[in-house]
């Protein structure tokens, strides 16, 4: 199965499927969305029953897999770690990323709705 790949291009922001960054991680689709369940920290945008996950939700699953897989944490453990980073730097990454997004979306909108006006007009 082929991916979308959605690419910003007013921004830096590349968002990835579910399955890219899977394959990317080296662990299976159901790990990633048990890891969303659990650690609130992975917000992924979702579009049309689809994930997109922006690279600073791809740079924490690294973190939580790390933490897990090469320093043997439980998820209890991984989640009192995150809480400390979180503490320690605000949520203004996400933040910018989602304004960054959503910049985006409504600029693929307008050219959506510029391109329809041209077809229904004949132009």
């Amino acid at each position: 199965m082929m991916t979308k790949k959605v690419v910003c291009q007013n921004s830096n922001v590349r968002l990835q499927t579910i399955s890219e960054v899977a394959k990317s991680l080296n662990v299976e689709q159901y790990v990633l969305r048990f890891w969303e369940e659990k650690f609130p920290q992975i917000n992924p945008i979702k579009r049309r029953g689809r994930r997109l996950y922006s690279q600073v939700d791809i740079d924490t699953l690294k973190y939580i897999k790390y933490l897990l897989y090469d320093r043997g944490y439980k998820i209890k453990g991984v989640q009192q770690e995150l809480s400390k980073t979180n503490s320690a730097n605000s949520n203004s990454d996400q933040q910018e990323v989602n304004v960054q997004v959503l910049t985006k979306l409504l600029s693929d909108m307008l050219d959506l709705r510029d391109s329809l006006l041209k077809k229904i007009n004949g132009v």
